[in-house]
């Protein structure tokens, strides 16, 4: 079995039907909500555990062009507002939570998994949301069973090597080939919960980016081989 996790706008779900869709792996979404910090009960021996990860300015750049589950109020502020704002979840999709027991009318209240595990505190911007969730998911490599790292940017650049690369590490069948590629991605079924989103920019500007590397671990995004340059 495999299992993706990652935050959103991380790529986890063109991941995850490349590897299904071309190796003898199948989904599970046993570990709990793909996009939260790890909550599961158990890992069994039968399970790789595929952790995505993104550069940070693409990723917060995809959060605001697409921000899934996420307080409408927030959705109808600019970038540079949207990536200094608390950061606010929703459950706008029960459907998208199969943790959600049916005696509990949660649609619209606010969305625990995107609040600090330990203080109960919205995270104070995007950036504190990432910085909290990918030390959650590195800790995925603590846990013990079988984990893979992936990069979203180095995976889609050459998905043949990288299934390939699964396949020798963790003893898996070879790989379909030709490869089967995805067509459709899931953002494109993203529909916002306002009117007035404004449009996303296509690259940060020094401010934004000066923001980014105030509030990210830059330490740690260097290890995982991202680098927001110096000011």
């Amino acid at each position: 079995m495999m299992q993706v996790l990652g935050e959103r706008g991380s790529g986890t779900n063109v991941v995850r039907k490349l590897i299904e869709t071309n190796t003898d792996l199948f989904r599970t979404e046993g570990l709990g909500w793909k996009h939260a910090l790890p909550h599961m009960v158990a890992i069994p021996d039968t399970l790789l555990t595929l952790c995505v990860i993104r550069d940070a300015r693409a990723w917060s750049l995809s959060m605001h062009d697409r921000p899934w589950h996420c307080d409408p109020a927030l959705q109808s502020l600019d970038y540079a507002r949207f990536i200094r704002s608390p950061w606010r979840g929703i459950v706008d999709r029960t459907s998208d939570f199969e943790e959600i027991h049916p005696e509990m009318q949660v649609q619209g209240c606010e969305l625990q998994y995107d609040r600090h595990p330990l203080t109960g505190l919205p995270f104070a911007d995007l950036f504190e949301l990432r910085r909290v969730k990918l030390e959650g998911l590195l800790s995925m490599l603590n846990r013990g069973g079988h984990v893979a790292l992936l990069r979203m940017e180095s995976f889609l650049a050459d998905p043949e090597g990288s299934l390939a690369w699964l396949a020798e590490q963790f003893g898996l069948a070879a790989p379909r080939s030709p490869l089967k590629t995805v067509r459709r991605r899931l953002g494109t079924r993203h529909s916002y919960s306002v009117s007035d989103h404004p449009a996303t920019p296509k690259t940060l500007s020094d401010s934004d980016l000066a923001f980014l590397r105030s509030r990210l671990d830059l330490e740690l995004e260097a290890q995982l081989g991202y680098d927001y340059g110096s000011d």
